[in-house]
């Protein structure tokens, strides 16, 4: 490979380089320097920052800190005034999205509903305890992430002035119970003390959990429109809950406040594993949309995607009913817009009975002389009935439900390929950042060449005119010449005649005198 040394460092450079990998400067300068001292400088300066951009390691992987490092240098180049940042936020957003999956490799699992389908009750049941709140509606709730760790913490994230801009604006025409509600609790007077606020930690006991999340995501209280995101940190969960395992409770993607729905979009987009859940019993078109919407956002996998079908115990006969329905499922839901083929349909199309299996975990605490609990242990009782098995044994009933075996999935499936999973989806956004930056990279040299042309076109122009007048000159120049030999000939001519006229005068005045 023919090399080429760098006149400034001395090192030694592929022929093809136009600047030095190492300082920056121009390798061919068979051009006037004074062209290009100032772009060579800026070079310069842009190679020695990106030399000493800091890296964040990445301990549990050495091919993905690699990754990083070369992102982090992209993410500073791009960053730069006029390489693309300010015109590309799609790219921008793709590097940063990249940069947090490195950093932060968690297995996120979201979930994804239209109201009153079950998600949050689903969520509970996976959790083992009532967590998520189950009465909050599409237009007040928070993006909600629960976690594995050793105390137990909620955290809450506020939304910046800019971002709340950006929610206020996108408020659709559907947004009425939003704004009647807003107005209410007198929203605009609160606003103050929530937007721009730093990101607040409350430790706390497991028992509080519950409650506290409810002064964060209530629609009692005003606080909840100004919380973009909470994070709740559980010492309690199920011992075969994988650690690395987050779940992800989204508002929705059918939000009357598009920035909210966006927020769900990016989510669903990262997620390592999707469940989408609709009802047992019937397919509406809100449910098939959200469905549609979601596997559109996972083109690239749509293996990851799960369809939960809640309630499954309100079937008139859960077994023999949900066969059908599930055959009908897999039928609607392969295709181009939907799962690659019927099997990969009939593996993540599942049912779950959240509701009974919370009641078999709470049973003990029932109360029989409590009407509401009394309510819970007929449901449950009935529930037994139809499989043959006494309203005590729970364990039996508990299964019926489908949540153990959904969390089976989750941890032999879905969490034992952690790492494979993440590698993958690491590997996938790498190629994908990369091909967007060469993409932006192309159209801004396809732009600066096209600048060059017509540049160029127009100095070519300028030197056609320049040289059309060049000739005009020479015109008048020629012509100018011509007649000044004309007039010298004239001045001659005349001075000949006047000489002889003069001279005839003279003569005949003399002759006269005599």
């Amino acid at each position: 490979m023919e090399k080429i040394i760098c006149g400034k460092c001395h090192a030694e450079n592929n022929a093809k380089r136009h600047f030095c990998a190492k300082c920056g400067a121009f390798l061919h300068t068979d051009f006037d320097a004074k062209v290009y001292a100032l772009p060579e400088v800026k070079m310069m300066r842009v190679v020695e920052n990106l030399l000493r951009v800091p890296h964040q390691p990445i301990n549990w992987d050495d091919v993905t800190d690699a990754y990083t490092a070369k992102a982090e240098k992209w993410q500073a180049l791009f960053n730069v005034p006029g390489m693309g940042a300010e015109t590309n936020s799609a790219v921008v957003e793709k590097i940063e999205d990249f940069l947090n999956l490195c950093r932060n490799a968690d297995f996120q699992i979201a979930f994804v509903g239209t109201i009153k389908t079950g998600k949050s009750t689903l969520i509970n049941a996976l959790l083992g305890k009532e967590y998520a709140s189950m009465d909050v509606t599409p237009e007040t709730a928070a993006l909600t992430k629960f976690r594995a760790s050793p105390r137990d913490y909620v955290d809450v994230t506020f939304y910046t002035q800019k971002e709340w801009d950006n929610l206020w604006a996108s408020r659709s025409k559907d947004a009425t119970d939003f704004m009647k509600e807003y107005e209410l609790l007198d929203g605009d007077s609160q606003k103050s003390k929530w937007i721009n606020q730093p990101q607040r930690h409350i430790e706390m006991a497991n028992e509080d959990i519950q409650q506290e999340l409810k002064i964060w995501s209530s629609s009692q209280r005003v606080e909840h429109y100004f919380v973009k995101e909470i994070e709740v940190g559980i010492s309690t969960l199920p011992r075969d809950f994988p650690a690395q395992v987050v779940f992800v409770d989204t508002p929705g993607l059918s939000d009357p406040v598009a920035y909210r729905s966006e927020l769900t979009k990016n989510y669903i987009r990262r997620a390592n594993a999707v469940f989408v859940c609709v009802e047992a019993q019937k397919m509406m078109f809100e449910e098939m949309n959200t469905i549609q919407s979601v596997m559109s956002l996972s083109s690239h996998d749509k293996s990851k995607v799960f369809v939960i079908a809640t309630h499954w115990d309100t079937l008139h006969d859960p077994e023999t009913d949900w066969a059908k329905q599930k055959n009908f499922y897999i039928r609607r839901l392969t295709g181009p817009a939907f799962y690659d083929n019927q099997q990969m349909a009939a593996d993540n199309i599942l049912y779950s009975a959240a509701y009974i299996y919370n009641l078999c975990k709470n049973f003990h605490a029932l109360d029989p002389n409590n009407r509401a609990d009394k309510r819970q242990i007929r449901t449950l009782e009935d529930f037994g009935d139809y499989f043959d098995c006494a309203p005590d044994d729970l364990r039996t009933i508990g299964e019926k439900t489908n949540i153990v075996a959904i969390r089976k999935i989750i941890r032999d499936r879905l969490a034992a390929n952690y790492k494979k999973f993440l590698a993958g989806d690491i590997k996938r956004k790498f190629m994908d950042v990369n091909f967007n930056l060469n993409r932006v990279a192309s159209e801004n040299k396809a732009s600066m060449i096209e600048r060059l042309t017509a540049s160029y076109a127009d100095e070519q122009e300028l030197a056609a005119k320049l040289d059309e007048q060049r000739k005009k000159c020479d015109n008048v120049r020629q012509v100018s010449d011509q007649l000044n030999e004309i007039m010298k000939k004239v001045k001659h001519k005349t001075k000949t005649r006047a000489d002889v006229i003069c001279g005839k005068l003279r003569l005949k005045l003399s002759e006269s005198k005599k």
